[in-house]
Order: C-alpha cells, then structure tokens, then sequence
C-alpha cells in the first residue's frame, strides 16, 4: 500500500517532533564510550548500544594490569555483589560465560535418562541445541494465534510424556517480547518435581516496565528446588562482549549445575565491569530512559504507518511488516540496516532492535520511505 500524503505527513511529523524534543536534546542518555557506527546499522542483536557504562570502563582500566592473575577474588566480589543486590545467598548464584553457558549448565543437571526438553516456538533457541547435543527429545509447542507463549500445550506435552520434562520459558519472550501470564506462570512453577524441572530465562526482565511482570526468582526465594534463573550482562548493562552470564537457584539446584560448569569459565575483565555496573544505580536507570525514548518515537512512527506491533517488555519491537519478512530484512539491509532473522510461526512480522534515539531516527524515517515506495 502506498502512503498517502496525509499518513506521509503524519508518520513524518512523529519522527520530526520526537527527535526534537528529544532525540537531539540535552536529555539524550550517553555513555562515556558511545560508539562510532562503522558499519550497517545494527539493530538485530538486541544490544544495549549506548556503550560500556562510564563505571565499568574505570573498573576495566584498574583492573586490567592485574589480567595475568587467574579471576577468582574478582568472580567472588561480584557474587558477593549479586547476593546483595538480590537478598539472596551466595551458594544461590553460580556465575557463567553469558547466560547461554547458565542455559547448558541447567539443562545438564536436570537432564535425565528418557528426558525431554519441552520450549515455545518461536524462543531464544540455543537450548534446543544443548539438548540435541545431549540425545534428549525436543518438544516444541506454538505460539498461540496471538503470539503468545502456549502454556496450556505446553502442559499437554509435559502430561503426554512418560519420562522427565524439562521445561524452558523465556521471560519476556524473545523475539515476541510479551510477558508470560504471572499468575499461571507461578502456579505451573509451583508444581516442580523430580520429574518436571524448569529453566527461566530473564535476560530482559530489567527492562519490564509492567507492573504484571512475575519473575521466577520470587519462587527461588521461597524455597522451590526445582527452578534455575538465567540472567545475563549482555543486555540492559551493555557488556555482551564480555561475557558474563550468572544463575540463581537453591543451593541443592545450584550444586547439580556447579558440576557442570566449565573450570575457570569467567574472566577479570568480566567481572570488574559486571559488579561496577551493577553497583551504579545510574545506568539502568540511563538504559531505561534511552529505551523509552527509543520505543516512543518508533510506536509512533509504526501507528502512524497503520503497522501493528506488540506491546514492548524489552529492549526490542515485534512489529508487522505487511509482507516477507525475509525480503524486508533483506531490503533493509541494502539500506544499510540490520533488523534481525526470520523465526519461525511468525512471517510477516520483524523484530526490530532499540538503539539509541538517534538511530531509531535513521531506522524510521527509512522505513517511511519504504511506504512510500511500497514494500511495507
């Protein structure tokens, strides 16, 4: 469909005010190490593209000419740190190479003879390889008509197998970006066992402005041995390149996993920037606000173009694209724009990335003229 001069005008408008009254204001968040763009613009990875925090950037500078020790005080202050930031035990965190190394070393210990993995499609999929890898069954259930994460058939699948399930639910999904339903999420959690055990992965949850939003971590707290929680660095906290991932479970949970850990799996460089930006109030609270900024300009800009998208939990956007998903990626990437892959049970829609304001500018008053030229 092509824009017409009045949608033209409008979605115009919402990028044009937006990037005035803040996308180039003083009230842009930036990071003392902001990249330069040297490339396609890389909205496909779900970074937190403001840069290193300030504060991990000093911790990365004192601590580097100490890299010829092995990391165990650093990895140990950062535990230390993320006990009491959560209010819980020490032996109830388990640090990992970025969550995907948590997701594997929960999927180990709860892995049993006749096991099966049962997981949303679409999802984050790199535990449907840990379980291959493994030999063990994957069951992977649909998302509903209205993309969400099927629990009622995921239930089905766990009822119909005789042997131990492994359930993985990722929380806000990705690449939807929708919450799961807390109260039915709480009580399924609530009925783990030896031969049903659950994977929570919460990579986004620090960007949850929904007040409905259950994190599983309240039934860690409360004693449930049958959980693990993966969370990672690599999003609101802008250190995806340093690979620090932890997990959070009962400590009889946390034993079975810690025998499937890697030795030596985390670095000082890692460790350093983790617990100092953990420990600065002021960067989740930057990253949120530029994300707002950010989400606000593009759900104007996709209202305006009459392209529905779902609501936001994350740092990125499940949105319609009125055709091939795989020939806009394609197209946007001519553009110079990278906005992510084709998943399955989904074509037609594209999850799009959140950069900073100023990138969403680029990224919006390109997808107008692709309506002008029709390809959305």
């Amino acid at each position: 469909m092509q824009l017409s001069r009045r949608h033209f005008l409008s979605a115009g408008a919402a990028v044009g005010t937006l990037a005035l009254a803040g996308c180039q204001s003083s009230s842009v968040p930036v990071a003392a190490a902001m990249p330069a763009q040297t490339g396609p613009l890389a909205l496909n990875f779900n970074e937190n593209s403001l840069g290193l925090p300030a504060s991990s950037m000093k911790a990365l500078q004192q601590a580097l000419p100490g890299a010829f020790r092995y990391p165990d005080a650093a990895r140990t202050e950062l535990m230390q740190s993320l006990a009491s930031h959560y209010g819980v035990q020490t032996n109830q965190l388990i640090y990992g190479n970025g969550s995907s190394e948590i997701l594997k070393m929960s999927l180990d210990a709860m892995a049993a003879d006749g096991a099966q993995l049962v997981m949303p499609d679409p999802t984050f999929g790199v535990i449907e390889d840990y379980a291959l890898a493994r030999g063990m069954k994957v069951v992977k259930v649909p998302v509903t008509a209205g993309l969400q994460t099927d629990i009622a058939g995921m239930k089905a699948a766990v009822a119909a197998h005789p042997g131990k399930s492994v359930v993985y639910l990722c929380n806000p999904n990705n690449p939807t970006g929708l919450l799961l339903p807390g109260a039915e999420l709480s009580q399924w959690l609530g009925q783990g066992s030896d031969k049903l055990e659950f994977i929570i992965d919460e990579a986004y949850a620090e960007y949850v402005q929904d007040a409905d939003f259950v994190s599983a971590l309240a039934q860690v707290k409360a004693g449930n041995p049958h959980i693990a929680v993966a969370r990672t660095f690599s999003k609101i906290y802008a250190l995806a390149g340093l690979r620090v991932g932890y997990g959070i479970a009962q400590a009889s949970m946390l034993e079975r996993m810690a025998a499937q850990a890697s030795i030596d799996n985390a670095n000082i460089a890692g460790c350093v920037a983790a617990k100092a930006a953990l420990e600065d109030s002021s960067w989740v609270e930057l990253s949120i606000k530029s994300n707002q900024q950010s989400l606000q300009l593009v759900m104007e800009t996709l209202a305006a173009l009459g392209l529905e998208a779902l609501p936001c939990n994350a740092n990125f956007i499940f949105h319609k694209v009125n055709g091939d998903t795989s020939v806009y990626q394609k197209r946007m990437q001519e553009a110079g724009i990278l906005v992510g892959r084709s998943f399955n049970h989904t074509n037609g829609w594209n999850r799009l990335s959140l950069g900073r304001p100023d990138e969403m500018v680029t990224f919006c008053k390109t997808l107008i003229r692709f309506r002008q030229q029709g390809w959305v």
